[in-house]
């Protein structure tokens, strides 16, 4: 049996489940179990004896977005021993003296600066507001720390890839 750690946006919180050679999902003594169907990437999962699709898009690497009765659900999936590592390495003084440059991810105008020079954020929280195409984004902080080389004006245009700030 596998041991994978499955992380969610849901609710942040990690969690550790078996897959048995059969293909189910063994998570707290329970089974889940999706069977195959003849398309690719649509499982069902059985509810209380009805089947339901499951739509599942993997990146190739450890992200898998899971759509199950029109929500979907975004996941990180990797190995034990790989989350090991990882927060070894999170742990590390380099790791926790890192810089993170944050940029736009597409053109737009920035709506709204939610954040200021200094500000300790977290993971997660919102910083800024890119409206494109008549709809507005939340561009998050992708670490903890402190935001520094705050570039933009709100109001103005930015293009993709232009710095909006830098957290250490």
């Amino acid at each position: 049996m596998a041991r994978f750690i499955v992380t969610t946006e849901i609710d942040g919180v990690t969690r550790s489940v078996d897959l048995t050679s059969s293909g189910a999902i063994d998570k707290d003594g329970n089974d889940v179990v999706l069977t195959p169907t003849d398309i690719s990437g649509v499982w069902h999962w059985h509810d209380k004896g009805q089947p339901v699709p499951v739509h599942i898009h993997s990146d190739g690497l450890q992200t898998v977005t899971i759509s199950v009765r029109g929500y979907a659900y975004t996941a990180r999936v990797m190995k034990d021993r790989h989350a090991e590592l990882l927060d070894i390495l999170k742990a590390s003084p380099a790791q926790q003296q890192r810089v993170v440059r944050l940029t736009a991810p597409m053109p737009g105008l920035l709506k709204h600066i939610i954040t200021t020079e200094g500000a300790s954020v977290r993971k997660g929280e919102t910083l800024f507001i890119l409206e494109a195409m008549k709809m507005e984004n939340a561009i998050k902080s992708p670490a903890d720390g402190t935001v520094r080389h705050l570039t933009p004006n709100e109001g103005s245009a930015v293009e993709k890839g232009a710095l909006l700030c830098v957290i250490e």
